[in-house]
């Protein structure tokens, strides 16, 4: 995924595990002529909640997915959904910027500490 436009990696992964437009489209429950689209750049990267589903089919890591389809989009789509409201107002100070560097090493120091512990858990 280095800086491959999205539907040119999409693409790449189906063939490479010969699945058809229509497999693909099966699973994320879109059409075959949808998921051509995505793949020439015509439409732009399925939405996150496709996401998952697409990474499964395809054998993706789905932070790597979200992250090449969030650049290729130029934003990241977030559903609020079952967020704590400590959590979208985080997330909206986070979009809003005004933190330093500094402060930003400590946030992003958290969150690699507890993706380690949730690793830990899962082992």
């Amino acid at each position: 995924m280095n800086g491959e436009p999205f539907g040119e990696l999409i693409r790449a992964s189906r063939r490479r595990l010969n699945k058809s437009l229509q497999d693909v489209a099966d699973a994320i429950g879109v059409s075959a002529v949808y998921v051509s689209e995505v793949e020439r750049g015509k439409r732009p990267p399925f939405t996150s909640e496709r996401l998952p589903a697409l990474a499964q089919v395809l054998e993706f890591d789905l932070d790597q997915l979200k992250a090449a389809a969030w650049a290729e989009k130029k934003m990241i789509d977030w559903d609020p959904v079952g967020a704590s409201g400590k959590q979208v107002e985080a997330l909206v100070e986070l979009a809003r910027g005004g933190l330093s560097d500094s402060e930003l090493d400590e946030i992003l120091a958290i969150v690699k500490r507890k993706q380690m512990e949730l690793k830990l858990k899962i082992v």
